[in-house]
């Protein structure tokens, strides 16, 4: 059996099982314009998503729509190379900022990378968003994390048209990363994120903050990976809303 084969029915099984659903990004096979690199395939992220995940939201829940509304717009972001070709995003008012320093433009952000907008606050030293561009960073992490970067909402505190959530990201750390080979390590890091939405809930705004040092020093290998888990990096102690909703 083919590795893509297997993936696919791993992914069937899951579905079936636990009543999973994958993550709605949209038709892959009708972009609204042409693929920076060719039709994207998520199947080994979505796996890892399913073994992965802490919350089985529910279908119609304000959770799944926030949810799949970030896996598509990072989508978009990652495939698409025009933001005004995005369907996600309020083209005339959108822009980013993470940790409440610089506010990026659609085109400034698009143009350098999901990435090194969320890591330019990030300690020189440890990652120099500057150094980078749209696809050196990605280079980067797709090669520390073979197998995709899983993320899931854990809750929502509001609903529109300012919806404030917390989330997590988290993959095996099975690659390499700055001459760092991994073991197969879960890495993962948690955050919460403010997006504004208009009426047809196309983000304006996007603010996230969460704390990138803990995570790359973990990557290096300068802290042990069990300090960014459950939360400890912004909680301080295990985070305790790991459950089913």
């Amino acid at each position: 059996m083919s590795s893509s084969s297997n993936i696919d029915q791993q992914l069937k099984e899951l579905a079936d099982k636990h009543g999973f659903l994958r993550p709605d990004r949209g038709d892959l096979d009708n972009p609204p314009a042409q693929w920076r690199e060719g039709k994207p395939d998520y199947r080994k992220a979505d796996l890892l998503y399913f073994k992965g995940k802490t919350m089985n939201h529910k279908p119609g829940s304000l959770e799944l729509i926030v949810e799949n509304l970030v896996k598509k717009w990072e989508m978009e972001g990652s495939h698409l190379p025009d933001y005004m070709t995005w369907t996600t995003i309020n083209k005339e008012k959108y822009r980013v900022q993470a940790n409440g320093q610089k506010v990026f433009s659609g085109k400034e952000s698009s143009t350098i990378g999901n990435y090194n907008w969320l890591l330019s606050t990030a300690s020189k030293e440890l990652y120099d968003s500057e150094q980078h561009t749209f696809e050196s960073s990605h280079s980067v992490f797709r090669g520390a994390f073979p197998d995709g970067f899983a993320w899931e909402v854990l809750q929502v505190f509001s609903g529109p048209p300012k919806v404030a959530f917390s989330w997590r990201h988290w993959s095996n750390f099975s690659g390499e990363y700055k001459g760092r080979v991994g073991e197969g390590q879960v890495v993962e890091m948690h955050g919460f994120a403010i997006a504004t939405v208009d009426e047809q809930l196309l983000i304006g705004q996007l603010e996230v903050y969460y704390k990138p040092d803990e995570f790359l020093k973990a990557m290096e290998g300068k802290i042990p990976i069990s300090d960014v888990s459950s939360g400890k990096e912004i909680l301080g102690t295990g985070c305790p809303i790991h459950r089913e909703k």
